[in-house]
């Protein structure tokens, strides 16, 4: 083409561009002095909550062994319960749920409770040595071990995952010695192959901390034992079977698989005006023992929550909430889902929630940040954005600067640490319960706290001295905080909260856009066209989620019109440049193609693609939450896998939740490739023909 026109091509996009930035400006993060919340109201959460209570409160969960269905979470239910109803919050009561492999919440299978009375492990020959005993390290026995006992050689079998492991060696009702998974290594060991029992070496973080041992969980058609020894002690017996030595080994247990019942503690501060309306805080209150940080910490810190914000209401300190807030201690997803299904008129009064983690370790011991996890894409919310204002805030007062800053806020406890709060907002992230929550037909924006990485996770390094108490007080503070935002409807917070939520939404759309330019930047020649329709799609998206994002703020406050009306004007604003954000793609697109002699390709719609614009599936309303694989097994058998099952997980739990009866197959394709990565268009149509063979899509 001539220069001319090129020059003037060129002209016009950036002439877009610059227009494009003025209106959607970039936002530094932790940048943010201003809290949603008045000071005031931040003062006095920060003067009453206290990291050091928190951490006490774990100390007294994390020595109760507290596997999910077991006879002794009990006593861990009935501790946070007391301590529930000392600081005043109201409705403190235990449900339970049965657990048994024949009972369904939902798509989810429940499992009897495993406990264990006894287990030790020791060498007889050639000298007596104790290797391990579950009194003294619990996780050195693997959950779902059963009552067995055996006195046999110890065999090395390298791995022992695969059967090439036991080529040329005789295993029957000896007792192998294993470096693979555990959980992998015993149906082939013993079902398979006859082994009596299986002892393996802890891989897990072994080169920083030889000396824990990680927690195993088997699933065996025999009744049988997996004993997991620490790396260092591990090793050692490694070497000693390689040079040849004979060692026998005696493995005695007490434990057993029955029927159960999940236990979940209830409490409430109730609201006012609406108080029909709830907003959710969740933290699983199992796991073996000790799991201090996973997850006595989140555990501790809603029951903290709940202690500061109730003292505060009663003296006067902050207004009571117009809208409920529900606390609930669970087993992780299982009390979730179970009390979704035994509760959904309750479920359905959710507004949002918030799910706490793992939250309390130090973090530069650990190298360890703290996550804002938001709502995936499926649930648009401002609950992101609140939550996201007050971590930005902490953020900017706990970080050493340069120059001195007036106004500072400290949030630090009395014998914790001194540590920069670190912290990363990012998208959906699943593992928790607000994995439950969030799913399309329960439909409770839930986002979740965590601290990562924890280099003692599922361990037995897991203990309260890895908890930080300065951690634990922000971690709680963020939740209290957020709470009171969340569950009054001022139209003062409302109108605070369109502002925060509209310009947060033009600095995510300008971070879209910028990825859509780098798709095309970073593109081949070969692959180039594909990325223009892809980053097209990644424009697209960003409008429809952040307009949808935008407009729950008129959930908010139920008592004045100019708020709505003010979200409109703000709606309108928004969509206005999206046409203006698709053309900047589409002019660099053709300046790229120009400049590497390809030609434009008019963006067009392939077989699939059509085929896939014409297909509505709608959910059963029947079948809420997540998918589990054991349904589709219960509903089909054996079931061939499908290729998008190999991709991100996220990606199939987001095509099950952007299922509505309104969404084509070919939008809910388009939103999961903005959220995560492309995906086939055939792959998404195959996955939601499985689906609907198991009755989940109709």
């Amino acid at each position: 083409m001539p220069t001319t026109k090129l020059n003037k091509t060129i002209f016009y996009f950036f002439l877009t561009f610059f227009i494009f930035f003025s209106f959607f400006p970039t936002l530094s993060p932790a940048q943010n002095r201003v809290s949603i919340l008045p000071i005031e109201t931040l003062r006095a959460i920060n003067n009453e909550i206290s990291g050091d209570r928190a951490q006490d409160y774990i100390r007294n969960i994390a020595h109760i062994k507290r596997d999910q269905a077991s006879k002794e979470y009990h006593l861990a239910s009935v501790w946070v319960a007391e301590q529930a109803k000392k600081f005043g919050l109201s409705d403190v009561h235990i449900e339970t749920y049965p657990a048994n492999d024949d009972t369904w919440y939902y798509m989810q299978k429940a499992r009897g409770g495993w406990d264990a009375e006894f287990a030790e492990l020791w060498i007889t020959s050639p000298t007596e040595e104790k290797l391990t005993s579950y009194a003294e390290i619990p996780v050195s026995l693997a959950n779902r071990s059963q009552t067995s006992s055996a006195v046999a050689p110890l065999v090395y079998v390298g791995q022992g995952t695969q059967l090439s492991d036991y080529q040329d060696l005789d295993i029957e009702g000896k007792i192998v010695f294993a470096e693979g998974d555990g959980a992998r290594v015993a149906p082939l060991a013993v079902d398979r192959l006859g082994a009596a029992g299986v002892v393996v070496v802890n891989q897990r973080f072994a080169h920083d901390q030889p000396d824990i041992v990680s927690r195993i969980r088997i699933f065996t058609d025999t009744p049988t034992f997996v004993f997991c020894l620490s790396h260092r002690r591990g090793e050692a017996l490694k070497a000693r079977l390689l040079s040849g030595e004979q060692i026998i080994v005696k493995a005695e247990v007490k434990a057993t698989i029955e029927p159960g019942v999940y236990e979940n503690v209830i409490a409430t501060i109730p609201g006012a005006n609406l108080a029909a309306k709830e907003i959710l805080l969740t933290a699983h209150l199992c796991h073996y023992k000790p799991g201090a940080n996973d997850n006595a910490s989140g555990s501790a810190s809603i029951l903290e929550i709940g202690r500061t914000l109730r003292r505060l209401i009663d003296q006067g300190k902050i207004a009571q909430p117009q809208r409920t807030i529900r606390f609930i201690w669970i087993p992780e997803m299982s009390g979730s889902i179970a009390y979704a299904a035994t509760h959904p008129d309750v479920v359905e009064r959710m507004v949002a929630g918030i799910n706490f983690d793992m939250v309390g370790q130090y973090l530069n011991d650990n190298n360890s940040t703290f996550f804002l996890h938001c709502t995936p894409h499926s649930q648009p919310h401002y609950v992101n954005d609140v939550i996201a204002n007050l971590t930005e805030f902490v953020a900017f007062h706990n970080v050493e600067p340069l120059n001195n800053v007036s106004n500072h806020f400290p949030v630090l406890s009395f014998s914790g640490s001194r540590d920069a709060f670190r912290y990363r907002i990012a998208g959906y992230t699943g593992g928790s319960d607000q994995y439950i929550f969030n799913d399309g037909l329960l439909d409770v924006p839930s986002a979740f706290f965590l601290i990562w990485p924890d280099h003692f996770y599922h361990t037995s390094g897991d203990k309260p001295e890895i908890c930080d108490p300065t951690q634990l007080k922000r971690t709680s503070f963020l939740g209290a905080a957020s709470s009171v935002y969340l569950t009054d409807d001022s139209p003062e917070l409302a109108r605070r909260l369109a502002g925060e939520v509209y310009t947060r939404a033009k600095a995510r759309i300008a971070q879209e856009i910028k990825r859509a330019f780098d798709l095309i930047n970073l593109s081949s020649s070969n692959d180039l066209h594909e990325n223009h329709k892809e980053a097209v799609n990644i424009i697209n998206q960003v409008y429809k989620r952040e307009l949808a994002a935008l407009a729950t703020v008129k959930d908010y406050s139920h008592r004045d019109q100019d708020v709505d009306e003010y979200v409109n004007a703000l709606l309108q604003q928004i969509a206005s440049h999206k046409q203006v954000s698709s053309n900047d793609i589409s002019v660099f697109y053709n300046v790229t193609c120009r400049g590497r002699e390809l030609t434009p390709e008019r963006i067009s719609l392939n077989a699939a693609e059509q085929e896939a614009q014409t297909m509505i599936p709608r959910r059963n309303p029947k079948l809420k939450g997540p998918l589990s694989s054991n349904f589709l097994v219960d509903c089909l058998g054996d079931y061939t896998t499908l290729p998008i099952t190999s991709m991100d997980s996220r990606i199939t739990y987001e095509i099950l939740n952007f299922i509505d009866g309104k969404n084509t197959i070919l939008d809910i394709r388009n939103a999961v490739s903005a959220e995560f990565e492309p995906v086939p268009v055939a792959w998404v149509i195959e996955y939601i023909q499985l689906l609907s063979r198991a009755g989940i899509v109709q």
